[in-house]
């Protein structure tokens, strides 16, 4: 009977030992090896994928940002050219001189024409010339010398 028990604990052993190297040869192998790279590659890919989606939802954000303030600008220019058309009445050009003013140059230029029409060009001097003439070229010391 004892070399039964020996061959009982022999095949226990036996069975205990396949299934331990076969647990540690999958661990360990090339195997276990590729599986976990698998398992981190598809990690990966994962957070890859929610790289590209949030960058996709930023990137048609922006795109509608951009349409929204495109569209803004044409509202704006299209209602800029439209007011530049229209006539309006600040549009007119502004006098240089104030209505009274104007109203005096008009006054003065009527009553400018009658005074000259009056007065004899040839005989009178100008106005800016003083009567009896002086300073270097007054007729009097001419003739003295």
């Amino acid at each position: 009977m004892g070399w039964i028990v020996g061959l009982l604990l022999v095949a226990a052993g036996a069975v205990i030992g396949f299934f331990a190297a076969r647990h540690w040869f999958l661990e360990h192998s090339d195997q276990a090896d590729l599986a976990a790279q698998i398992e981190e590659s598809k990690q990966q890919f994962e957070a890859y994928r929610r790289d590209v989606v949030d960058h996709m939802s930023t990137a048609r954000q922006l795109s509608e940002q951009v349409a929204d303030i495109q569209g803004k600008l044409s509202k704006f220019l299209r209602e800029s050219e439209q007011l530049l058309q229209s006539d309006k009445e600040w549009q007119q050009p502004l006098p240089l001189f104030s209505e009274d003013t104007l109203r005096q140059l008009r006054q003065a230029s009527i009553l400018e024409p009658d005074r000259r029409e009056n007065e004899d060009l040839s005989e009178a001097p100008p106005r800016d010339y003083s009567e009896p003439g002086s300073g270097l070229f007054s007729p009097l010391k001419q003739e003295e010398k």
